[in-house]
């Protein structure tokens, strides 16, 4: 890493958004709370809406770990490709190389699908 507290500072980084989400989650909790008092015909579609809780939450929290990862001299390569939203990590991976010739030598980063398979 070119800076010597880059590492501090992405453990820091790390920290803070493992600190939102705790706040998500207890937004989260509060908003659910009221729409158990909705009236029914409209809880379906507040429910709906209270997803988006749940995708900020895993966006901050494979943030979180890629910071984390960074922190801990992971590879770039590495960690983005730990990343469980595949994306994120598309378009993060996109801009780690943005810039960054990729030698003739140097095999291509593996492509992550974001699929999983249970059975082989």
């Amino acid at each position: 890493m070119s800076h010597p507290n880059t590492k501090g500072l992405l453990a820091a980084v790390s920290a803070e958004l493992a600190d939102i989400r705790a706040g998500i989650d207890e937004a989260g909790d509060l908003v659910s709370e009221l729409v158990k008092g909705a009236p029914p015909e409209q809880r379906l579609t507040y429910l709906t809406r209270m997803q988006a809780f749940d995708v900020l939450s895993q966006r901050v929290d494979a943030l979180s770990g890629l910071a984390g990862a960074l922190a801990a001299d992971q590879p770039m390569d590495t960690a983005l490709a730990a990343l469980p939203l595949a994306e994120m990590a598309d378009r993060l991976r996109e801009l780690s190389f943005r810039g960054r010739p990729l030698s003739e030598t140097a095999p291509a980063p593996a492509a992550v699908s974001g699929d999983l398979l249970l059975f082989d």
